[in-house]
């Protein structure tokens, strides 16, 4: 990474450090909040298909997701809908909000979070064992409030 006399920050894509969250999942801290005052982070996922998150919240933050490629569903304010590459998608904070793969192939997906902080939360899921999640999640204002969205291979779009 480097930062210009202007303030510009310049995080190149093979210089990203990739860890292990869920099994088959990777990601990369795209831009760490501590390189920009606190104000954002954004995180790159590769997910494998029909994988995501539990159904969550962050109370302190919002966050925008950008699918960069595969099919994504997402569960946002009682809604499920389905995107395709190129769709953003803001969740406002406090609103339950989900997503997951829908496969056939890995996907690909940015999240921003703003203000940023949590970045630490995501590299410390996978050395956690499951029994531990719920704690360490509510450490990074996470809030499991539900299950992991469930498709089947060959799901159609909504």
């Amino acid at each position: 990474m480097s930062t210009n006399s202007e303030g510009a920050v310049v995080r190149r894509g093979e210089d990203l450090d990739w860890f292990d969250v869920m099994p088959g999942e990777r990601m990369a801290v795209r831009l760490h909040s501590r390189d920009v005052g606190g104000a954002f982070t954004i995180i790159e996922s590769h997910v494998p298909p029909f994988t995501g998150p539990p159904l969550h919240v962050h109370k302190e933050r919002e966050e925008i997701f950008e699918v960069l490629e595969g099919r994504f569903r997402f569960h946002c304010a009682g809604e499920e809908f389905d995107v395709a590459p190129g769709t953003t998608v803001v969740v406002p904070r406090n609103v339950v909000h989900g997503w997951m793969n829908l496969g056939p192939g890995r996907g690909r997906i940015l999240f921003t979070f703003v203000p940023g902080g949590i970045d630490d939360f995501f590299p410390r899921i996978g050395r956690t064992p499951p029994e531990g999640w719920v704690d360490l999640s509510r450490q990074h204002d996470t809030w499991i409030v539900g299950a992991p969205l469930a498709a089947e291979e060959g799901t159609g779009p909504k």
